[in-house]
């Protein structure tokens, strides 16, 4: 292989072999939603910057990823087709490709590691004028979510992420902003007792769980993180719990404002079978 093949190392870029008939199925998005991020789904208060991507499952729901304002500023600007007097960071990052005859042909967030979303970008040689990329150039390096979007609306790539991410930290769409006349240590005062009267189905089985490893009984400690896992991806309360101390440790105030209304409502309105997703 050439090009960015070669020079690729083992963790942070991988190259991949692609044959040039047969299926089209790519065997990367195994276990991967197709998502998409249009202007009114970038939003940026006081700093904070949130782009909802829209998982396209059916389901109607978001991916809520938090990025810089540099990142959110530059992504705006590029969905809204704002011309700049010089080059920003990921327009320079597209030329530099489009020389040496590559491109972006997809994006992926993989996986999430302390509220910190992780993502691959997927590289390809263009064979000839009509864009199409090379069989067997496609590599893929780490990036920052942010860095990928941006490079992914610039290059019209679509966008993935994992199924799981999508089970877990999926939300509805933030129709309504939260009320103005909430300050923010109202909103802290608010969103912690919305917390506390929360009763958490997964502490006692991530107890039996540790006393499991603790006592060398792996097979029930396997079972203790299979029905935590269940918990997670349908359990939609505890979902919003954890999207809430997220946002509320993150300083990003209307987020949780947002996220305990919405609790408030699941758990008024709707019975406890109902509240699993």
């Amino acid at each position: 292989m050439t090009g960015l093949g070669n020079r690729c190392g083992r963790t942070l870029c991988r190259a991949y072999e692609q044959s040039g008939s047969g299926s089209s199925k790519d065997p990367h998005l195994d276990g991967y939603v197709e998502v998409k991020a249009s202007v009114d789904q970038v939003r940026v208060n006081s700093g904070n910057a949130v782009v909802y991507l829209r998982i396209l499952d059916g389901r109607d729901r978001v991916l809520p990823v938090h990025i810089g304002e540099n990142e959110s500023n530059a992504l705006l600007k590029e969905i809204n087709k704002q011309r700049q007097m010089r080059p920003l960071t990921h327009d320079v990052m597209k030329n530099i490709l489009r020389e040496i005859k590559y491109r972006v042909v997809k994006i992926r967030i993989t996986d999430i590691v302390a509220n910190t979303y992780y993502a691959r970008i997927h590289l390809a040689r263009i064979a000839d004028a009509t864009g199409q990329p090379e069989p067997g150039s496609e590599v893929d390096v780490d990036a920052r979510p942010s860095d990928a979007i941006n490079l992914a609306v610039r290059f019209g790539s679509p966008m993935y992420v994992s199924k799981r991410i999508a089970d877990t930290a999926s939300t509805a769409y933030p129709d309504q902003p939260p009320a103005a006349n909430e300050s923010n240590s109202e909103i802290v005062r608010s969103v912690r007792e919305t917390l506390a009267s929360f009763e958490d189905p997964t502490v006692m089985y991530t107890l039996q769980k540790d006393l499991a490893v603790k006592e060398e009984r792996f097979e029930d400690a396997k079972q203790m993180q299979q029905l935590i896992y269940h918990e997670m991806t349908h359990n939609a309360l505890l979902r919003l719990v954890v999207a809430m101390e997220s946002a509320l440790s993150d300083g990003r105030y209307e987020e949780a404002a947002r996220l305990r209304d919405e609790f408030r409502r699941l758990a008024a309105n709707a019975p406890s079978e109902q509240r699993r997703l």
